[in-house]
């Protein structure tokens, strides 16, 4: 990672015991603001703990995923906020949402990691691998309405774009035509 787990605290403790603001943070690091205001709520949420760079690679549940991107795409918070209210990674937030618009939820499940064996082996392990590559009926719901709670969200949005318009430019009577 770019910044250690120690400036991280470092920088959000001293904001949020009053000892400097947001800008001379970060003319005094030489660090965004922005990415300061990222730890700074990060910390607020989870703790100082969550600041800390987490060296083992951790395994998400489609449940989790969903829970996600459904937050994600209902709330009008940002990426960075989402990201600290989960305690993952911002980058994360945005995979899971593409991910989750491209493919559906099929596309959150766990992915088979290598090269596919030339003759597969029919044991009890490859039984419950294949178990795990699909929904259950409750993932299969609620996916469909967070597809359909996107849609509408995006109508609406093309409603307000709509009305925008057609206030600021309005249209000419239909009886009366250029020439």
């Amino acid at each position: 990672t770019k910044y250690s787990s120690e400036l991280k605290v470092q920088i959000a403790s001293d904001y949020l015991y009053g000892r400097d603001s947001y800008n001379g943070l970060s003319q005094k690091y030489n660090i965004a603001a922005s990415i300061i205001r990222t730890w700074v709520k990060a910390a607020e949420l989870n703790g100082l703990e969550s600041l800390k760079v987490k060296r083992t690679k951790r395994e998400y549940s489609v449940d989790f995923k969903l829970d996600v991107v459904s937050y994600y795409l209902k709330s009008d918070v940002g990426r960075n906020l989402v990201a600290a209210k989960f305690n993952i990674s911002p980058s994360q937030v945005y995979s899971w949402t593409k991910k989750f618009q491209r493919g559906g939820p099929d596309a959150l499940l766990p992915v088979k990691k290598g090269r596919p064996a030339k003759m597969p082996k029919k044991t009890e392990k490859a039984k419950r691998n294949k178990q795990i590559g699909t929904l259950t009926d409750k993932q299969k719901y609620e996916a469909k309405i967070l597809e359909k709670d996107a849609r509408i969200k995006e109508l609406e949005l093309e409603l307000i774009i709509a009305k925008k318009v057609a206030a600021r430019y309005p249209r000419y009577p239909i009886d009366k035509r250029h020439r």
